[in-house]
């Protein structure tokens, strides 16, 4: 599929694939054209798809800080930082 179909929302949602247990009650028999109309089509309108986006993101971010982080050891204690007013 190329990306201008992605960008209309054609295909299945990324998250289908993830089997979160929040995407599973629409599919159910009595539900199932709901399934194929939004997880299958466009899921870029549903709400649980954006905030699944927004929490992997911020999961992404926030392990990408924690790595960020440097701390200073001196022959294997942790030395303080302070401001040096510089």
């Amino acid at each position: 599929m190329d990306d201008a179909s992605r960008r209309r929302g054609l295909g299945s949602c990324p998250h289908v694939d993830r089997n979160d247990p929040r995407c599973g009650s629409r599919f159910s028999l009595g539900r199932i054209e709901q399934a194929f109309c939004v997880c299958f089509g466009t899921y870029h309108v549903c709400p649980m798809y954006h905030q699944l986006n927004h929490e992997r993101h911020s999961a992404t971010f926030e392990a990408a800080a924690a790595r960020a982080l440097v701390s200073l050891t001196s022959h294997g204690r942790d030395v303080p930082l302070r401001a040096t007013g510089t």
